[in-house]
């Protein structure tokens, strides 16, 4: 296995192998973002990586679908609002006249 590596099935994604705390992680990088996890014991890189993106994928998933189902809330009926009768259309007082 090389270092950095790719698993066949996660395309977009570029995995390493990196010791770091102490422990032997595997490091995804990927659509903008970089994620990290350990190498549980008896697992292989391969493996810890597809569970990783396994991981996040779901978590991307639910926020998704929970951003969609906030879309259909229902929406306060809209005011009209009158005019402002006394706004005053003094010019504000700056440090800065730009012209």
């Amino acid at each position: 296995m090389t270092n950095p590596f790719r698993v066949r099935w996660l395309q977009g994604w570029l995995f390493q192998i990196v010791f770091m705390e102490g422990h032997v992680q595997v490091e995804a990088h990927g659509f903008g973002i970089c994620l990290r996890t350990a190498v549980l014991p008896g697992e292989s890189p391969r493996s810890a990586a597809d569970r990783l993106v396994l991981a996040e994928d779901r978590r991307r998933r639910a926020l998704h679908h929970a951003w969609l189902r906030g879309q259909g809330l229902p929406r306060a009926p809209e005011r009209a609002y009158p005019p402002l009768s006394e706004a005053s259309s003094e010019r504000p007082v700056s440090l800065v006249v730009v012209e």
